[in-house]
Order: structure tokens, then sequence, then C-alpha cells
């Protein structure tokens, strides 16, 4: 039989509902801000960031941060596509 971790690892390691409801809505605030003003290091954006920061387990943060980065290249690249597609019509 293999012993449980401690309780404190399985916390750890396994966020509750709450929590992740607070980091997926610290992180949808935190990106919703980079949409509206483009400008990460304006004072909202540094305040929301920090919120997402330390609702987010490190991890998260890293994980949707290139997620994020990855579907803007995506999104840039297919965007160019389309207008040299719309000049070659």
């Amino acid at each position: 039989v293999v012993p449980r971790p401690p309780a404190s690892t399985r916390r750890a390691r396994f966020m509750l509902v709450e929590e992740r409801k607070k980091c997926y809505e610290a992180r949808d605030a935190y990106y919703a801000c980079l949409e509206e003003t483009n400008a990460p290091k304006s004072r909202a954006a540094r305040k929301l960031r920090s919120a997402y920061e330390k609702h987010c387990p490190q991890s998260w943060v890293a994980h949707f941060d290139k997620k994020r980065e990855d579907e803007t290249k995506l999104a840039a690249l297919l965007a160019t596509r389309d207008k040299a597609n719309a000049a070659a019509a």
C-alpha cells in the first residue's frame, strides 16, 4: 500500500475550485487590459499582473503566458497571410 502524501502536499497540487476561479479571473482581467491598452508597463497592467501572479501558481502563469504569446504570433502570421492572399487576388 502506497501511503498518501500529507494534506499540505495534496492541497498544493490540487487547487480548490474557488482558487482556480480567482486565478482565471485575474488572468482574464490582465489579458483584457493588455488587449485594450497594449501597454504592459502601465500602472493598471502592472497592478493586474501582480494580482494574476498572486492568485495563480507560477507554473500556470508561465503556461498561460506562453500560450498567449503563441496565439498572438499565430494570429499575426495568419493576418499577414490573409493580406498577402488578398493582394494576390
